[in-house]
């Protein structure tokens, strides 16, 4: 148990035993439910929301705050598992645009199911203003982290 451990007193150590904890759930999930291929299921909600307009990598790399070489990567199996397309960009054949298939939407909204299981399952017991305290705070975190990287130094799995 991680009150236990050296370094349980330490914020960021508690975040980082979180954060662990919340991926393996979700990952765990989308296995059980034969998405286990997905990878970055974060990458197809921006791809929802981002519907109607020209995703190329770069664009879905800024708004993700990391490298192209990670979007690609992941946007490479997202493709070979049929949730996403990429189709000749517009004006220059090479810019590829990405959007969601029907698989890739079917996808989404169990994405959206599981999150909200494991968000539920995290949340237990706690107040609405209580979890809205906490949203607060973790989007309070992430600014003020996210103000002092550049977008290669934000390139992580989470």
């Amino acid at each position: 148990m991680i009150q236990e451990r050296a370094g349980s007193d330490m914020p960021g150590v508690i975040f980082q035993a979180l954060a662990r904890a919340l991926k393996q759930h979700m990952l765990t999930e989308l296995a059980n439910r034969g998405l286990g291929d997905l990878g970055n299921p974060v990458l197809l909600f921006l791809l929802k929301e981002r519907e109607g307009q020209v995703s190329s990598q770069k664009v879905l790399s800024d708004a993700l705050r990391i490298s192209p070489a990670s979007v690609a990567v992941s946007l490479k199996s997202l493709e070979r598992g049929g949730y996403v397309e990429k189709l000749p960009g517009e004006t220059d054949q090479r810019r590829k645009a990405v959007r969601l298939t029907n698989k890739g939407r079917e996808a989404l909204e169990t994405c959206f199911q599981i999150f909200q299981q494991v968000d539920r399952q995290m949340f237990d017991g706690f107040t609405s203003q209580e979890m809205e305290q906490v949203r607060a705070f973790h989007l309070r975190m992430l600014h003020n982290l996210r103000d002092s990287l550049t977008t290669e130094r934000m390139d992580c799995s989470c």
